[in-house]
C-alpha cells in the first residue's frame, strides 16, 4: 500500500511540475508587475521536486537496509521513516550539511549527485534567464 501511494504521489507531483513549467511563460505575461517572481517560483518548484524525488529514492533504498549513520549517537540508523529521508534530502540538496547524518554505502554517491544538482540547477536557471535578452 505504501509503495502504491508513493508512486501515485510521484506521478501527480511530476505532472504538476510539468504543467507549471508549461505555464511559466503565460505567468510572466499575466503578471507584468513583477517579472522576477515567476522565476523564483519556478526555481522553488524545481528544487522542491528534486528534494521530494531524492527523499523517495532514499526511502526506497532504506527499505533494504540502513543507509545513514546518526553522528549524534554514533550508531547506524536501523529504521528510517519518510520524514527523516525528507530532512536528509533537504540538508543535502541545499548544501547545509549539519553533520548529524552521514550516508553509508552507495547512498554516498547519490547524496553527492544531489548536492551537485542543488548547486548547479538554480545557477543554470538564473544564468539562462539573465542571458535571455
Amino acid at each position: 500500500m505504501g509503495y502504491a501511494l508513493l508512486i501515485v504521489f510521484i506521478i501527480f507531483f511530476l505532472y504538476q511540475l510539468g504543467a507549471f513549467a508549461k505555464k511559466k511563460g503565460e505567468m510572466q505575461e499575466t503578471h507584468k508587475f513583477s517579472m522576477q517572481w515567476p522565476l523564483y517560483l519556478y526555481i522553488f518548484t524545481v528544487m522542491t521536486g528534486l528534494l521530494l524525488s531524492f527523499a523517495v529514492i532514499y526511502y526506497l533504498i532504506s527499505l533494504d537496509g540502513p543507509i545513514l549513520i546518526d553522528n549524534i549517537q554514533g550508531e547506524v540508523m536501523e529504521e528510517h521513516d519518510f520524514a527523516e529521508m525528507l530532512y536528509y534530502s533537504g540538508v543535502t540538496l541545499l548544501s547545509i550539511g549539519y553533520g548529524d547524518l552521514t550516508p553509508i554505502g552507495p547512498v554516498r554517491y547519490i547524496s553527492l549527485f544531489e548536492a551537485f544538482l542543488g548547486i548547479v540547477v538554480p545557477t543554470v536557471i538564473f544564468i539562462k534567464e539573465i542571458t535571455k535578452s
